[in-house]
């Protein structure tokens, strides 16, 4: 029995598919756009569905024919394009996880893993110092709005319908590749350009700390939440802190100068991202029910973040053209 993965040709999607892959696994990946070069390789075990994640048919059509035992659902618009395009975001973002609940249920899928957002987080943070997954969740974005529907909307149908529904909250996520802006692409592309020989403003002050995790460790959280045995999951939609401690903006860039000396990054703040991650500075996120429910554990620091994704671009760089 295979298992989808949405947003299954992005960098994170393509580095989950390519590890189940290399498991022997047969993966199917539903996507707006179909083609993966890091996929690619893997001939007939790799289905890819081509569709927009706001039309039920196509949706509904991928699970069919694939009849998935676990569903990934990495999907969706970022909180940057969600702004220039609410109507789209809702589409992809609302309309997209309900479509992907609802075809589970459907076509008795046993299992859904969901992509959420630490975004969920953002007002009336005022005097907090930690960040829990109790903590209010009232989203500042519509991108973390869609994302914070999602994680409900998989309690629903966990209760209503006995799917096995689990979910993380991401916090940034850095890896090679990304093309769409969102508030938090300066952590990777602080990385890319200087590799790629050009100059790079940072649109946050240097002493923006924002939380990060590695796609690699992203990649892996969702293997190992979708391998925890049920009875251990209890908190359902679970905190991501990410790298610890947190890494300043300044920080970053003085990491990517060990390993490119030669870079050229300057600072240049862009209100909308400053505005935002202002909402999370000074705070500490937990991660405790992770680390007890499944044994989570970041295994890449920010050191060893720059140096691997600099040695993915020289050894696959046509992989993130």
């Amino acid at each position: 029995m295979m298992d989808l993965v949405t947003g299954g040709t992005g960098f994170i999607g393509s580095t989950l598919a390519k590890t189940l892959l290399d498991q022997g696994k047969a993966i199917a990946t539903f996507d707006i756009k179909p083609n993966s070069p890091v996929l690619e390789p893997y001939g007939k075990r790799w289905i890819p569905f081509q569709g927009n994640l706001g039309n039920m048919g196509e949706v509904f059509t991928a699970i069919q024919a694939c009849k998935p035992k676990t569903i990934f659902h990495l999907g969706g618009m970022l909180s940057i394009p969600s702004e220039q395009n609410p109507q789209a975001s809702f589409s992809t973002n609302v309309v997209g996880i309900y479509n992907v609940l609802e075809g589970a249920r459907l076509f008795e899928v046993e299992q859904v893993l969901f992509a959420s957002t630490n975004g969920t987080y953002s007002h009336d943070l005022e005097g907090l110092t930690v960040i829990d997954d109790r903590t209010l969740q009232r989203p500042f974005t519509l991108y973390g709005c869609g994302k914070l529907f999602g994680e409900l909307l998989g309690r629903y149908y966990s209760r209503r319908y006995g799917i096995d529904f689990r979910s993380v909250r991401l916090p940034a996520i850095v890896g090679p590749g990304a093309k769409t802006k969102n508030v938090s692409i300066y952590n990777a592309w602080a990385i890319e350009k200087p590799f790629l020989g050009e100059p790079y403003e940072i649109f946050v002050t240097p002493e923006t700390a924002a939380p990060i995790l590695y796609f690699k460790d992203a990649a892996r959280a969702f293997l190992d939440l979708s391998r925890a045995p049920l009875d251990e999951i209890k908190t359902i939609n679970y905190n991501l802190a990410g790298i610890h401690p947190i890494p300043t903006a300044m920080d970053l860039k003085n990491a990517v100068l060990r390993f490119l000396p030669h870079a050229k990054i300057s600072f240049n703040p862009d209100d909308l991202a400053m505005a935002f991650q202002k909402m999370h500075q000074g705070v500490r996120w937990d991660e405790t029910p992770a680390v007890k429910e499944w044994n989570w554990k970041v295994h890449f620091s920010l050191e060893r973040m720059v140096e691997d994704f600099i040695n993915e671009l020289k050894e696959h760089f046509s992989w993130y053209l």
